[in-house]
């Protein structure tokens, strides 16, 4: 999302914050207006079909600053969609994520774990491999995320990187320890506002062949986390490389020796 347009949507934002709750779907509806002439100005989107995809989300979440969304892919998407925008209408920053799905790739089910601002809706738009657009959305009432104070919890250092798969293969979790800091928190011990510092690109392969590549911004929570699952045992080895605001670079490989959780020093 280009500089320009986040502030003209945090604006639309700002001046919608003093409405209360019944007026919560207006808010997110100008929201939405602006991020949809942007990226997809009068093209059509489906939204009907369920099983083709749809999003899960708690319609009120417990921790706002950790909300977990998945991306559920029926029969018909596996394997058929290029490309995949998840937005947080009121968020301060509304695009959560960008993702390049590899060609031919069965996904199932992609989930997250994001910050939630305020009551909005949370959009996935997909681009198939025909050039069509499927739109699937959820409701989330919350308050505060983006805002939150840093967890600060757990061992390691920047950029280490965690991988855990399922016994069978078919899904993978992907952690990278990052504070992820999204420019609304303020310190607890001086008072004083933390600069933005988040994870800005990752890219998965699979055996050799690409995974999922997602560019995302500072909706994304703490320590970013990625879950992927797939119709087919997903081929090993597992490489991450990934980026962040302030142009440090990390990478891992899991060769899956193991199922459980293996943890892996991201190298700079």
């Amino acid at each position: 999302m280009s500089r320009s347009l986040r502030l003209v949507a945090f604006g639309v934002l700002c001046a919608l914050g003093g409405a209360d709750a019944s007026a919560a779907g207006a808010a997110s509806g100008g929201a939405w207006d602006l991020l949809r002439a942007h990226y997809y100005a009068s093209r059509e989107f489906g939204e009907v079909d369920e099983g083709f995809m749809h999003v899960e989300a708690p319609m009120s979440t417990p921790d706002p600053a950790a909300t977990p969304v998945s991306l559920h892919f029926g029969d018909a998407a596996r394997g058929k969609i290029k490309e995949l925008r998840l937005f947080i209408d009121n968020n301060p920053s509304p695009v959560v994520a960008t993702l390049d799905i590899g060609a031919g790739q069965p996904i199932t089910e992609i989930d997250f774990r994001v910050r939630v601002d305020r009551a909005t809706a949370v959009r996935a738009v997909a681009e198939t491999t025909d050039g069509k657009l499927e739109m699937r959305s959820a409701w989330v009432r919350a308050e505060g995320g983006c805002s939150a104070p840093p967890a600060g919890s757990g061992e390691g250092k920047v950029g280490d990187v965690r991988f855990r798969s399922a016994d069978d293969g078919r899904s993978l979790q992907v952690g990278i320890r990052h504070p992820n800091y999204s420019g609304f928190q303020i310190d607890p011990k001086t008072g004083d506002p933390i600069p933005p510092h988040y994870v800005s690109h990752v890219k998965l392969t699979a055996g050799g062949k690409p995974l999922v590549e997602i560019e995302s911004g500072i909706s994304i929570s703490e320590n970013p986390t990625f879950r992927i699952v797939s119709d087919a045992p997903i081929a090993t080895p597992v490489t991450l490389e990934a980026s962040d605001s302030k142009d440090a670079h990390f990478s891992a490989t899991w060769d899956g020796a193991a199922t459980r959780a293996v943890a892996a020093t991201g190298t700079r």
